[in-house]
Formats: structure tokens, sequence, C-alpha cells
């Protein structure tokens, strides 16, 4: 007979512990339940559990420091954090204890369940190798900022990925934070006292981007009149970004790929390779699988690149984190002591209808733009960017999308029931197929595109009955 699984929830709301004890007790699982830090710490020595459900927020502690006093018990101890407001320190905290993984609010239990199957998977491997090790990745002030769902996707990813040394490449539209989120794996990671170095790739003249890179040895060229070393041995022992990679050289790209595979660096002019401990972060706006198609982008360089892939959502579909974003960028912008000035509830309305195409940078500068305009006072709309107050629809795009609504909406005029599911659900089947589709079957990047919640569009999926090609 197998084993049942011992599962501790911990949490001080009273349904959230009736949930996962009715879900989980039909599963071959025994659950215990905690309502505060106090009495789930004694649960925990007292019940053994294999997994823990841990909230972040109880009414007694944190449940970061409960995390801790687990960890102190047993370094081996699968433990779930469940959030509903994440941060990148908050997310920084809990991968230093190692947690095992997030649950985010609202629940999905089907999730939950997932990951309960992943914890005793990987238990059983740990068994044949001896052991679970993970690195340990320290805080520092997080530089990201937003609570919305697809910002806790890539809070999640960033904690991981400062766990280990493998390459990560961060996709993105311009303008999206690639460079603060490598900043933010750098600080996060064991190399953080190390150098961060940054490259922008697109901005370096072809002829020059091999010797700026790699280094370059005396009389290498006409005007090389001494050694040189690259940016890769500046970065020695710590992280060289290499943002907008897609643009590299084809030559450069085979120098690349050949440090990746061998972790070694010639300089230019020279035959002598030099091993370097770097660990490499690419970004790009690009779509590189038709850079590949065309000949581009090497195939092999992606795949070494993308071992660990990181999506940034565009700025329009977090919408609920320009405000703070303004306000951050205030208080940035304010002199030593001083408080930010406040953003006037019109001047929030005028950025929430803004569709932002420069994404976050667009947003810092027309803060900066307001901040100056101001005099620093309150932001109205009149402080912000002519660009920012006058978006509109054309009016032949308004026009013919009215008449293509009042056509549509015709079909629906004599339904009978609610008309208001009939005439919205197919149009919301439509959106979700499209985003998948143009998401690959991506349902963390759809969730982002689509500025919801993983879990609302995982039962979206099966509302609506999508297959398995429109959702992988």
């Amino acid at each position: 007979m197998a084993k049942r699984i011992k599962i501790l929830v911990i949490d001080d709301e009273e349904s959230i512990r009736f949930a996962f004890g009715r879900y989980f007790e039909g599963r071959d699982c025994d659950v215990a339940v905690a309502a505060s830090a106090r009495d789930g710490l004694e649960r925990y020595r007292a019940f053994g559990p294999d997994v823990v459900f841990l909230d972040v927020r109880l009414g007694d502690a944190s449940g970061l420091d409960v995390l801790n006093q687990i960890r102190e018990d047993d370094s081996d101890a699968a433990v779930i954090v469940i959030t509903a407001y994440s941060s990148l320190e908050t997310v920084a905290r809990a991968m230093r204890s190692k947690a095992f993984d997030f649950l985010v609010k609202p629940l999905d239990l089907d999730r939950a369940a997932e990951l309960v199957s992943q914890v005793m998977a990987c238990r059983a491997a740990a068994a044949a190798a001896g052991g679970l090790g993970q690195g340990e990745a320290d805080t520092a002030q997080p530089r990201l900022v937003g609570t919305t769902a697809a910002m806790q996707e890539v809070y999640k990813s960033i904690g991981k990925a400062a766990l280990t040394d493998a390459t990560v490449l961060i996709l993105g539209a311009t303008g999206t934070g690639k460079e603060v989120v490598a900043r933010a794996i750098h600080e996060h990671s064991a190399r953080r006292e190390r150098p961060f170095v940054a490259v922008n790739c697109g901005a370096l003249p072809e002829n020059l981007v091999e010797s700026e890179l790699f280094g370059y040895v005396r009389g290498a060229f006409t005007g090389a009149d001494g050694d040189k070393p690259g940016r890769f041995e500046s970065a020695g022992g710590g992280t060289l970004f290499l943002d907008e990679v897609g643009e590299l050289p084809a030559a450069a790209q085979v120098k690349l790929l050949r440090f990746l595979d061998t972790h070694t660096v010639e300089r230019l002019g020279s035959v002598k390779a030099t091993e370097l401990d770097v660990r490499i972060i690419a970004a790009t706006n690009r779509e590189l699988s038709e850079a590949i198609s065309r000949g581009l982008f090497r195939d092999d360089l992606f795949y070494r690149l993308a071992v660990i892939q990181i999506a940034l959502p565009p700025l329009a579909a977090r919408a609920e984190d320009i405000l703070p974003l303004a306000r951050h960028f205030l208080a940035l912008l304010a002199p030593p002591g001083e408080a930010a000035p406040p953003i006037t509830q019109e001047a929030a309305a005028v950025m929430a209808r803004h569709t932002w195409p420069g994404n976050v940078r667009e947003l810092r500068n027309a803060i900066e733009h307001a901040r100056t305009v101001s005099g620093g006072g309150p932001i109205l709309p009149v402080h912000l960017p002519d660009a920012v107050r006058r978006t509109t629809i054309p009016n032949t795009s308004a026009d013919n999308l009215s008449r293509a609504m009042e056509e549509y909406l015709s079909h629906f005029a004599n339904a009978a029931g609610d008309l208001h599911r009939a005439a919205l659900e197919p149009l919301e089947r439509a959106l979700l197929k499209r985003v998948l589709a143009e998401a690959g079957g991506n349902q963390s990047e759809a969730a982002a595109r689509l500025g919801v919640h993983r879990n609302t569009l995982r039962n979206k999926i099966r509302q609506f009955g999508l297959d398995a090609d429109d959702a992988q």
C-alpha cells in the first residue's frame, strides 16, 4: 500500500485551511492545519509533514520567519510559500531559505497538487542522488516595482535564476526593464560581490565588437599599441550582461558560443586561451526565431543562451503597476530629505488611458518631465508630456470598430436568457485562443499579455474547452 502524503497548511484564513483539507484528504493525503506561526511550528514538529503550505502573512509573525525556523529544524523541508502580495524582496528571502516554490492567491488547488507531486518526485530523485543541493541568494533592495500577477511570475523567475549559474535569456520589448532584471539576478546571486558588466551589443560598431568583448593584444591591428582586456575579462568572477544579443555579428556569435562551451576566451591577435569564471545573461527585443530562420542568428547559440528564459510583460499588460511605478520614480527624483509630490487623480486617470508603447522607460521619462514642469508641486494632467495626454483611438479605427460591434451584437438581438454571456463568451474565447497561439501555448506568457493571473487563464481554458494545442 502506497504511503499517504502528509501535508501541513499554515494559514490564518479559515476558508483556505478548509479548502486544502477538503481537496487533499480525498487524494491519499493526511492534512494538518494551523492558524498561526506558533501553532504551525508546533504542528510541524509533531506531524512531520512531507509538504508545508505556508502563508507569508500570519497574524502573529511573518511566514518567512517561520520558514527560517523550519529550515533550522530540517534543511530539506519542502515548503511552498503562499502569497497574495509579493515583491522581489519577498521572493529573494524565500529563495534564500530554499522555498520549494510559490502559490499565488487566488489559489489554484490543481496547481497545488502539481507542486506536491513535484516535491515527491524530487524526494525520490534525491534519495538516489544523495540529497538536493541548492545555492543561496542573498537579499538586496529591489529595483523592480509591481504586484500584478505578471510581475509575481517575473520575481519568481529571478529568485530561481539567482540560485544557479545557468545562462539566462531575458525577452521583452524595448523599455520593459531587461537590464534591471539582469542586475536583480546578479545582486541576489552568489556573485553579487563581483563585477556586473553590461554591454549593449547593438551600440558597438561591427568592426569593434570582437575587440571590445574579447580584448586584444599589442599589434593585433593598427593602433593596438598595447594589450587590452575585453568585457569578458572585466567581468571575471561576476556577470556579463549582453543586451540586444540578437545584434551580434556572426563572428562574435561563434566566439560567444565557444566561451559558453569552454569558458575560455582568446584576445584578438592571440592564440592563448584564457579561462574565465563569468556568468552570461543575455537579452533581446528581437524575435530570435525569425532571425534564426533568416540565418542571422545561430540556433545552437540560442539554445545555449536560453537555459533559463524570462519573458517581461509590456507595461500595458500590467496596468495596475503604472501608478505605483510613477510614485516610485517620483521618489527617486525627489531631493534628499524631501517627500515626493503627489499625483492627482486626474493625472493618474490620464496615465491609465495611455498605452505606453515605450513601456517602463517611457513612464520614467514622462514622470521626469512632469516633475520638472510641475516645479515640485502636485502632478497634474497638464504636466504630463503631450504624447501621454493625447492618447486617442484614430477616428477611422473607432468608426470601423463601432460598425463591426453593431453588426456583431445584432446577431444576439433576439437571444433569450443570459444575453451578456451569449455576447461576450465568443469574444473572450477568440481572444484567449489568439493570445495563446501567439505565445506558443506558454500560459505564463499569455497571462502576462492578457493582464490576468495564470490561475484565471487556466480556469478560462477549461471553461472554453480549449485543446492542448491552444494551451500547452
